[in-house]
C-alpha cells in the first residue's frame, strides 16, 4: 500500500507559477476589446452556422477560438481575494461580452434565410442539475488550467467555454425570431454556466490559499456573500425541476417503446412505420402510423392491441386508401422474404443434423 505522504503527494497541487503572475494572467483575460472583440464575434457566427446547419466541426472550431469566460473568471477570482476593482472590471466586461455575442448571433439569425429551430438549437433551451454539475467542475479545472505553464491552460479555457457559447447562440436566435423560449431558456442556460464555472473557479482559489495574499483583514462582505448564495439558489431549483422532467419524459419514452414491441410481436401483420410518445393534460398517448390501410386492420386487432397497456392511449394512423394496393404488395413481399429465410433455416438445421 502506498503510504500516506506519497499519496498526498501524488493529489497535490502545486503553484507553478507565482501568485502575482496568475493575478496579472487573470486582470488581462477580463479585458474584451480589440482583437478579443473580434475573436468572441467571429466565433459566434461560427458557432451559429454548426448549430443551424447541425454541423458540429464549426460549433467546434468556434469553442476552440472563443476567449468567453475571462470576465467570469476574473470576477470569482476578485471575489475571492476580495479586489473591487477587479470584480467591478469584470462585471463591466461580461456585460460587452454578452451584447457583442447576442447581437452578432441575432444578426446572423436576421441575415439568414433558414429560420427554423434545429435540434441542437432546442437542446440548449433546458439547463439541467447535469449542466450545473458540468460548469461547477469545469469552473475548477479551468482555474487549476490558469495556474499552471503548459498548454493545458488553453485546454482548460476550450473546456469552460464549450459551455457557453451555444446557449448565447439560442437565445440570439430567439431575440432574432421572437420566440421567447429559446430567448429565455438560452440566457438561463448561460446564466448557469457562468454561476457556477465562477463557483469553481471561487472555490479552486479559495482551497489553493491565494485569498491568503490578497484579502485584507476586516474585508468580509456577508451581504454579497448572501446575495450570491440567493441566485445560486434561484438558478438551481429550475434546473433540477428540468432534469427530473427529462427523467420522466426518458421513462415514458421507454414505457412507449416496449409498448409498441409488443404491439408488433402480437401482430406481426401490422407494418408500423413509426411512432411517437407524447403527453397531454396528465395522460400519455402514443401516435402509431401504419403501413396497412384501414380496411386492412378489423376493429378486434386495434381493440387488443390498445388492451395491452391500457395506461396509454394510441392514437392510429392508416396509410391511405390510394396506397392500399402497394401497401398490399409490399406486405406480400415481406412475407415471401420471411418464408424464404425461414425454409433457409430449416434446411440448415437438417443439414447440421445430417451424419
Amino acid at each position: 500500500m502506498m503510504p500516506l505522504y506519497q499519496l498526498k503527494e501524488l493529489w497535490q497541487l502545486p503553484k507553478e507559477e507565482h501568485e502575482s503572475e496568475t493575478y496579472e494572467e487573470i486582470q488581462v483575460g477580463i479585458v474584451f476589446k480589440g482583437h478579443n472583440l473580434w475573436l468572441l464575434a467571429a466565433a459566434m457566427v461560427i458557432a451559429c452556422i454548426g448549430l443551424n446547419a447541425g454541423n458540429s466541426a464549426a460549433l467546434i472550431g468556434a469553442m476552440l477560438i472563443s476567449p468567453l469566460m475571462g470576465p467570469v473568471i476574473g470576477f470569482a477570482f476578485g471575489l475571492s481575494i476580495q479586489s473591487r476593482s477587479m470584480m467591478r472590471l469584470s462585471v463591466r466586461n461580461w456585460l460587452i461580452m454578452v451584447g457583442t455575442s447576442l447581437l452578432a448571433s441575432s444578426l446572423f439569425f436576421l441575415i439568414t434565410p433558414f429560420h427554423y429551430s434545429t435540434s441542437e438549437l432546442r437542446g440548449f433551451t433546458e439547463g439541467t442539475i447535469f449542466d450545473v454539475m458540468l460548469a461547477l467542475v469545469g469552473g475548477v479545472a479551468g482555474f487549476i488550467g490558469i495556474i499552471r505553464k503548459e498548454a493545458i491552460k488553453v485546454i482548460a479555457g476550450v473546456a469552460v467555454a464549450t459551455a457557453c457559447i451555444p446557449p448565447l447562440c439560442t437565445a440570439g436566435y430567439g431575440l432574432a425570431t421572437w420566440q421567447w423560449k429559446f430567448l429565455l431558456g438560452g440566457l438561463y442556460f448561460f446564466l448557469i454556466n457562468c454561476f457556477f464555472i465562477g463557483l469553481g473557479t471561487w472555490l479552486a482559489s479559495r482551497v489553493l490559499g491565494y485569498n491568503r495574499y490578497y484579502k485584507r483583514p476586516g474585508t468580509r462582505r456577508p451581504q454579497l456573500r448572501a446575495w450570491m448564495t440567493l441566485i445560486g439558489l434561484a438558478l438551481l431549483v429550475p434546473s433540477i425541476w428540468l432534469a427530473f422532467q427529462k427523467w420522466q419524459q426518458q421513462r415514458f419514452d421507454y414505457k412507449a417503446d416496449n409498448y409498441v414491441e409488443q404491439i408488433q410481436q402480437r401482430f406481426p401483420d401490422l407494418v408500423i412505420v413509426k411512432h411517437k410518445a407524447f403527453k397531454k393534460e396528465q395522460q400519455q398517448y402514443v401516435d402509431i402510423s401504419l403501413l396497412n390501410d384501414s380496411s386492412d386492420v378489423t376493429g378486434a386487432v386495434l381493440d387488443e392491441a390498445n388492451r395491452l397497456d391500457t395506461s396509454i392511449q394510441v392514437i392510429w394512423h392508416f396509410a391511405p386508401d390510394k396506397a392500399s394496393r402497394e401497401a398490399a404488395r409490399l406486405r406480400q413481399e415481406v412475407r415471401r422474404l420471411d418464408s424464404i429465410l425461414r425454409r433457409q433455416d430449416s434446411m440448415l438445421q437438417r443439414l447440421q443434423q445430417t451424419p
